[in-house]
C-alpha cells in the first residue's frame, strides 16, 4: 500500500512538473530583453524575408487563426494601427500552422489587411519564438531587436499602440 502512494505521488509530481514545463518553458526562452529570433518567413505573397529586415523599427508579430473570433475581431485594428505607424513600426501576421491557408486569406480579404501576412505550415515560425500555445499571441519586437514584449490573448490596442509608438520615435 506505501508503495503503491508512493509510486502515485511520484507519477502526480512528474505530470505537474510536465505541465509547469510546457506552461513556462516558452516564456524562460523569450524573455522581454532577450534577441527576437530571425527566422526566414515567406510571405503569402510570396516573397520570403526575415525578422532581421525590418530591424531599426518596432515590428509586432501577431499569430493569428482564421478560426479564432477574438484574433479576427483584432484584423482591423491591426490594420488601422500598421497604416498609423507604416514606416516608423511594422505589423506581421502570422496565421499558425493549424490554420486553412485557404481560410487565411479569405478572412484577410474581408477585413481588408495590406500589412504583410504568413501562414506557419509547419510550425517554424512558432517554434522559434518558443512555442504558441494560444491563438492570438503577440510578440511586440523592438527597434534594436529585443523582445518587448510577449502576450497571449492579445496586447490590447492602447498598450500596444502606446508600445508601438513609443518604439517609433526612439
Amino acid at each position: 500500500m506505501r508503495l503503491r502512494r508512493a509510486a502515485l505521488a511520484l507519477a502526480v509530481a512528474v505530470l505537474a512538473a510536465a505541465v509547469l514545463w510546457m506552461t513556462l518553458a516558452p516564456l524562460w526562452r523569450q524573455r522581454p530583453g532577450q534577441m527576437a529570433p530571425t527566422p526566414a518567413i515567406t510571405l503569402l505573397d510570396g516573397r520570403r524575408v526575415d525578422l532581421a529586415h525590418w530591424r531599426g523599427q518596432p515590428v509586432l508579430v501577431d499569430f493569428w487563426a482564421p478560426d479564432c473570433a477574438p484574433c479576427v475581431a483584432a484584423l482591423p485594428q491591426l490594420q488601422a494601427l500598421a497604416q498609423r505607424t507604416r514606416g516608423r513600426a511594422h505589423v506581421l501576421g502570422v496565421a499558425v500552422a493549424w490554420s486553412d491557408p485557404a481560410a487565411v486569406r479569405a478572412v484577410a480579404a474581408r477585413a481588408g489587411i495590406t500589412y504583410d501576412l504568413a501562414w506557419d505550415q509547419d510550425g517554424r515560425i512558432a517554434q522559434a519564438f518558443g512555442g504558441v500555445r494560444a491563438t492570438p499571441t503577440q510578440i511586440l519586437i523592438a527597434a534594436d531587436g529585443r523582445i518587448a514584449a510577449r502576450d497571449e490573448g492579445g496586447l490590447g490596442a492602447q498598450l500596444l499602440q502606446r508600445a508601438l509608438t513609443a518604439g517609433a520615435t526612439r
